[in-house]
């Protein structure tokens, strides 16, 4: 069976057009605010688009309300599965706190709300086939980002039977690690896929730094995360795991919490 690559890589590739690409994602939830059903507002379509790639309507919906602007049932649903996954208050309403923290950047990967348990894994739960894998950096990548993904690696490993090694051919590794631009007023500080696909594409555009720098994203701790999708877990609703998907500038989160380890000893059954 073809390994999934999902939707959101697509999404904030297609984004490449017009005001959408130069909008931000501040800019236009700004005009949203306070706006709920029954409500026609510039942008609604944006956000229904933006909820749909990270996972809050259905990926395979074609369904033409998507490309309104009409805050319809549709969005109003959507938005309260999305207030209650991360314990905002369900009102179905663009209000401040749901504004916040969709401005908040991100990884690019959805979100499966329907587990129940914290962490969660993409849907049939693929993983790999051994525990010996191999990473690969694309040729002109950044220096400055080896060390502090290697260090990311090392900590999986320290929680698992997982081994990582260097691959010198970059297309034959496990693990295909680039920088590239993203496009979009949601665009995302990385995506990665699952396995056995295996790539993790970091956003070229970025302020990349190694530890605490002001209006900078720690490589370590973004790649710490990524990692965690290249391995199979999906996102987690404990705001203190790794695997939480939204992350703030100047912040360093180095150390994996018991939501992320418990995830994949669930999903490898070591």
């Amino acid at each position: 069976m073809a390994t999934k690559v999902w939707l959101c890589i697509t999404f904030f590739v297609l984004l490449l057009n017009g005001s959408v690409e130069k909008a931000s994602a501040d800019n236009y939830l700004r005009n949203l605010r306070g706006s709920h059903k029954g409500d026609t507002v510039e942008g609604i379509k944006i956000l229904k688009k933006y909820l749909q790639d990270i996972g809050y309507i259905d990926s395979d919906l074609r369904n033409t309300n998507i490309t309104t602007n009409i805050f319809d049932d549709l969005l109003e649903s959507a938005l309260k599965t999305y207030q209650s996954y991360y314990n905002l208050n369900v009102t179905g309403v663009v209000d401040d706190n749901t504004v916040s923290l969709l401005s908040q950047p991100r990884c690019g990967v959805p979100d499966f709300p329907e587990e129940s348990q914290d962490y969660s894994f993409f849907p049939g739960r693929p993983k790999w086939w051994t525990y010996n894998l191999t990473y690969a950096f694309a040729p002109g990548t950044r220096g400055d980002a080896f060390d502090p993904v290697a260090k990311a690696l090392e900590d999986w490993s320290s929680v698992s039977p997982f081994r990582f090694s260097v691959n010198n051919i970059y297309n034959n590794a496990n693990f295909k690690i680039n920088f590239q631009q993203f496009y979009g007023p949601h665009k995302p500080l990385a995506v990665s896929t699952e396995p056995r696909d295996g790539r993790l594409h970091f956003d070229a555009d970025e302020k990349w730094v190694n530890g605490k720098v002001p209006g900078g994203f720690d490589i370590e701790s973004v790649g710490l995360h990524e990692i965690g999708h290249l391995l199979g877990l999906e996102h987690s609703k404990d705001p203190n795991a790794i695997m939480y998907a939204y992350f703030w500038p100047d912040t360093v989160k180095l150390k994996l919490q018991p939501d992320d380890i418990q995830g994949l000893k669930v999903l490898y059954n070591f």
